[in-house]
């Protein structure tokens, strides 16, 4: 199972998206998907962490275990509300029965793509890779929706939209200037917090 996994991955890499259909309907291919979605946001959270190692910022060690491991752990489960919205919506909308464990496998291989957050790495271009990534993986995830559902259309790009905002929403919460629990590009938005707050201090409590 782990070669076939793989090569779907593989497959997936070159936009074969046929490989959404059959995940979907091999009932072997749930833990797999599970497992891919588990390890895709943990390469999106190593991804921002390595951005954040190489712009040499501090407290390497306690960012690695919060945006890599806890962090992932939040994006994962936020993920599974994610499709929880997608499945409400979809289901008030098109009053469709959907078939929760093929919509998880298609979606869980649809999470893929945040690997490119490796690339974070890169300077001077390493937000818009995290971005692109988030970008690629909605994506992705619409295609998957599609076919898990046999849905297309409207329903299926309000649903998405719901269920990435949610994600997106939540995620952005969770990245503070005292906690980086976020994956990938939220990083930089637990940066920015900390200096907007700085600069706030500095001219507004301090009159400076």
């Amino acid at each position: 199972m782990a070669v076939l996994t793989v090569r779907r991955i593989r497959r997936l890499g070159v936009l074969d998206l046929s490989v959404l259909d059959e995940v979907g309907t091999d009932p072997r291919a749930t833990l797999p998907s599970l497992a891919i979605a588990g390890s895709s946001m943990m390469m999106l959270g190593l991804g921002g962490w390595l951005w954040w190692l190489t712009s040499g910022l501090g407290d390497t060690g306690t960012v690695l275990m919060k945006t890599v491991f806890i962090g992932a752990l939040f994006s994962l489960a936020l993920w599974l509300v994610w499709l929880v919205v997608v499945y409400v919506v979809l289901q008030r909308i098109t009053h469709t029965t959907i078939n929760v464990e093929r919509l998880v496998r298609a979606a869980g291989m649809a999470t893929a793509p945040l690997t490119i957050g490796l690339l974070m790495v890169i300077p001077g271009i390493s937000f818009g890779i995290g971005l692109v990534a988030l970008g690629a993986w909605a994506l992705t995830t619409q295609a998957a929706i599609e076919r898990a559902t046999g849905l297309t259309g409207r329903p299926v790009v309000i649903a998405n939209t719901a269920g990435f905002a949610v994600w997106a929403l939540a995620m952005s919460l969770l990245a503070t200037s005292t906690s980086q629990i976020a994956p990938g590009p939220f990083l930089a938005e637990s940066i920015w917090e900390a200096v907007t707050t700085f600069d706030y201090y500095s001219e507004v409590v301090l009159g400076s």
